[in-house]
């Protein structure tokens, strides 16, 4: 089933987050944090598909996982930087690796790469062991706060990107990115960024998404408050679909 989801957030040392914690999360490398000292090693099997992009102008070092989060922390010098920005989307179950992978390129490509941003990627398989229609998988993005040239890091911020017009901006691409893919493929499937009442949907419920610890045991054939309440939204949406398509008959 469709469904769009795409958050943004910061990654900011004053919060307590570690930008190279961040980047092992997302893809599961052992690396070490220049900045804390310290160094990250929990495998995961769930990573489907990691990549750095880089403008072509980025120096070559900027294409090693490791090297890359040393450049990011070392241009931070301030104990409450915000190293990057991490944003985490859904991706449509109904098509294979290779498109999810198109889709998280076409959309760095054009709000990133072209800015003269580099980019972390990550896709996580988000398998639904039981019922594959509801498989969840989905991608990270970390993309640093200031931009790549040839001699690595500006030395002036990325301001530009913390204008509230970008959230809107980078969600209405992630729904054309994924849209474009439906039609690609021929499937009479669309996704919108707009909020439900903006769609006409006004009686529709918007789902929650799981955070990985709940998934996690979801998976492992749990019970979680959060999937359970999940499950409500989805069968109260499915019965008041029912319903306004029965409507529709009957006004025929």
């Amino acid at each position: 089933m469709a469904n769009y989801h795409l958050e943004v957030t910061v990654i900011s040392r004053r919060k307590g987050r570690s930008l190279t914690k961040a980047v092992h999360y997302i893809s599961g490398k052992r690396l070490r944090d220049s900045y804390r000292n310290e160094t990250y090693y929990r495998r995961r099997d769930d990573v489907l598909y990691c990549r750095i992009f880089q403008p072509d102008n980025a120096p070559p070092e900027f294409r090693n996982l490791q090297s890359l989060c040393d450049r990011i922390e070392k241009a931070e010098i301030r104990y409450d930087a915000r190293t990057a920005r991490e944003f985490k989307g859904s991706l449509p179950n109904e098509l294979p690796i290779c498109e999810q992978i198109r889709i998280v390129s076409g959309f760095i490509e054009h709000n990133f790469i072209r800015q003269g941003l580099c980019a972390v990627a990550a896709i996580h398989q988000g398998k639904n062991v039981e019922d594959p229609s509801r498989d969840n998988p989905h991608v990270h993005i970390i993309v640093p706060t200031r931009t790549v040239g040839p001699d690595g890091f500006s030395k002036e911020k990325d301001r530009e990107h913390d204008k509230r017009k970008y959230i809107k901006i980078w969600r209405e691409q992630w729904a054309l990115a994924q849209n474009r893919a439906y039609e690609r493929n021929g499937l009479d499937i669309r996704v919108s960024h707009e909020s439900l009442e903006a769609q006409g949907e006004f009686d529709r419920e918007p789902t929650i998404h799981l955070s990985r610890i709940d998934w996690q045991r979801e998976q492992r054939g749990e019970r979680t408050p959060a999937g359970d309440e999940k499950r409500e939204i989805e069968k109260r949406n499915k019965e008041r679909a029912m319903k306004r398509k029965r409507e529709r008959k009957r006004s025929r």
